[in-house]
C-alpha cells in the first residue's frame, strides 16, 4: 500500500480504534514560535481550549503521550497540569520512544494516532492508524496524513482533533449533547 495516497484505514475509522494517542508540541499545541526574554528564557503559548480537548480524551479512557525534540520545563509543568500519561522530551527518533511506550501498554499500531508538523514526526505518522498534521506542515507530512486540521497550531488545532476522535469513539457522550 502506498501510504502517502492511499490510507488504510479512514481517518474516521482510526479515530473509533483510538487508545494511546501521541502529540508532537511545538508548532501543534502550540504555534511553533519561541519567545526569548533578556533572562534567555523560553516561553511557549498553549491554549487551554486545546488542553480542555486533551483531558476530554483521558477522561474517555484514551492515553495521551507528549513525544517532542526539544526540552522545556514550560512543556513539563504543562504536562503535569494537564495529567499527560507521558512525556518524552529531547527525543531524536520518535518512532522509537512512541513504539516502547505503544508496546508497553500492549497495543497494536490500528491503536495508535500521533499529530505532529515536520519532519521528525514523519516515521511515526507513517505508522500509525490515525497520522494527523496541520495545513502548514510540509506536502510530504500531508501527503502522510489521513487528517489534516483546519484550526491555527496553539490556537484550538488540538482540541478540533480531540473532537473529531471522541465523535467517532463509541460510547462517548458530548457533554454539551447530553440531555
Amino acid at each position: 500500500m502506498d501510504q502517502s495516497t492511499d490510507r488504510e484505514p479512514t481517518a474516521a475509522q482510526a479515530a473509533a480504534q483510538i487508545k494511546l494517542m501521541g502529540f508532537d508540541v511545538d508548532g501543534t499545541l502550540t504555534d511553533g514560535g519561541l519567545y526569548f526574554g533578556n533572562e534567555g528564557e523560553v516561553m511557549k503559548r498553549f491554549s487551554v481550549f486545546d488542553g480542555q480537548g486533551l483531558r476530554l480524551l483521558m477522561d474517555h479512557g484514551i492515553k495521551v503521550i507528549w513525544i517532542t525534540a526539544r526540552s522545556s520545563t514550560i512543556v513539563e509543568k504543562r504536562a503535569k497540569d494537564l495529567g499527560i500519561y507521558q512525556l518524552v522530551q529531547g527525543c531524536k527518533t520518535k518512532l522509537q520512544a512512541y513504539d516502547e511506550i505503544r508496546q508497553l501498554l500492549g497495543l497494536d499500531w490500528i491503536e495508535c494516532g500521533f499529530f505532529g508538523d515536520d519532519w521528525p514526526d514523519y516515521p511515526v505518522l507513517q505508522q500509525v492508524a490515525l497520522a494527523a498534521t496541520t495545513q502548514h506542515s510540509p506536502a510530504a507530512m500531508k501527503n502522510a496524513a489521513n487528517w489534516i486540521n483546519t484550526r491555527p497550531p496553539g490556537d484550538g488545532a488540538a482540541r478540533e482533533l480531540c473532537d473529531f476522535i471522541l465523535s467517532h469513539q463509541a460510547g462517548y457522550q458530548n457533554p454539551w449533547e447530553a440531555s
